[in-house]
């Protein structure tokens, strides 16, 4: 449900869906005075151990962080459950869950210049309408709420009960537009999904075992609509840009949205993931095939946003966000 980056090298072999939060490129920012102190006192004790680990091992995998984390964030629940941790970062102001691990990351992607968000000024602008579906803590639909300003409109669809109450909160302390939040999924039906919660991080949360089960995880019960059904889209300001992240059920949010997309044409940020198609039974060729029908015809990496490629020649064997295109 939300932007993973590409598998950091580290010091072991990672075999847990939450072991790539453990490495320093996502932890280094705790490393910072300035941004730890803004941390509660337990979240403090942990980032003084990564100082210290980092600093005297040099390695850039941090042993014992993951029972270390879940001890301190237990204990940080269990004497405030419906404390949010808040940080000002690089003119934010964002609500965490203090009980996901992915926190981290979710710092990295409003703080740094060198996350996936910062193909957002490319792509939209004032009066734009910017819609977040998978979209976690937000870090697109934060970073877009000021972008579309005044007269855009931001639409996140998060069915993580906490996250969407988190994401709300950071909305309402940076959106310069109007904005909406809703708590529940979206694919290609209406009624009632199960969703499986990796215990180590939301990110891989989602409605396939083989993807969301693989380790230790909590399921609850959450509404589905179909995209189209869900909103007034018509009413959409200004051009449209899609963000979509749901680990797996990309094809049937499609499908879902599809009057939507082929009258409003909107540029789509998606995340190609082949083990989450590959755990929902479907491919990369039907991900592509079902893009094509519905108008999209080229694409641009992030990494490389100056050139339009075809569709037709997209990887979909590697995982990444990139950007469609409509002719």
């Amino acid at each position: 449900m939300i932007q993973t980056p590409p598998i950091p090298k580290t010091d072991r072999k990672l075999d847990q869906p939450d072991d790539w939060l453990y490495d320093r490129s996502v932890l280094g920012w705790i490393l910072d005075p300035t941004l730890r102190r803004q941390l509660p006192f337990l979240y403090k004790v942990f980032g003084w151990y990564c100082n210290l680990y980092f600093n005297i091992t040099g390695k850039s995998y941090l042993i014992g962080g993951r029972g270390l984390f879940r001890f301190l964030s237990g204990l940080f629940y269990k004497m405030s459950p419906d404390r949010y941790l808040e940080m000002k970062l690089s003119g934010y102001q964002v609500f965490l869950d203090p009980l996901d691990m992915r926190l981290f990351q979710v710092v990295n992607e409003l703080a740094s210049q060198d996350t996936d968000t910062r193909i957002l000024p490319q792509l939209i602008s004032e009066g734009d309408t910017f819609l977040d579906v998978g979209a976690n803590h937000g870090s697109f639909a934060i970073g877009a709420s000021k972008l579309v300003g005044a007269s855009g409109f931001v639409l996140a669809v998060e069915p993580q009960p906490r996250l969407a109450k988190a994401l709300g909160k950071s909305l309402t302390a940076n959106a310069l537009c109007k904005f909406q939040v809703y708590n529940l999924a979206v694919g290609d039906t209406d009624g009632e999904i199960e969703l499986l919660v990796p215990v180590g991080t939301s990110g891989s949360a989602g409605v396939f075992p083989e993807h969301s089960a693989t380790h230790k995880f909590n399921a609850l019960k959450v509404p589905i609509k179909r995209f189209d059904d869900l909103v007034e889209w018509q009413n959409f300001t200004g051009k449209v840009l899609l963000k979509l992240d749901v680990e797996g059920s990309e094809c049937a949010f499609l499908s879902g949205a599809s009057r939507m997309i082929k009258a409003l044409k909107p540029k789509l940020i998606i995340e190609v993931h082949p083990t989450s198609l590959k755990a929902a039974g479907s491919t990369g060729a039907r991900l592509k095939e079902l893009l094509q029908e519905l108008g999209y015809t080229n694409y641009m990496e992030i990494d490389d946003s100056d050139r339009i490629f075809a569709l037709e020649d997209l990887n979909t064997n590697i995982q990444r966000n990139v950007v469609m295109l409509m002719a």
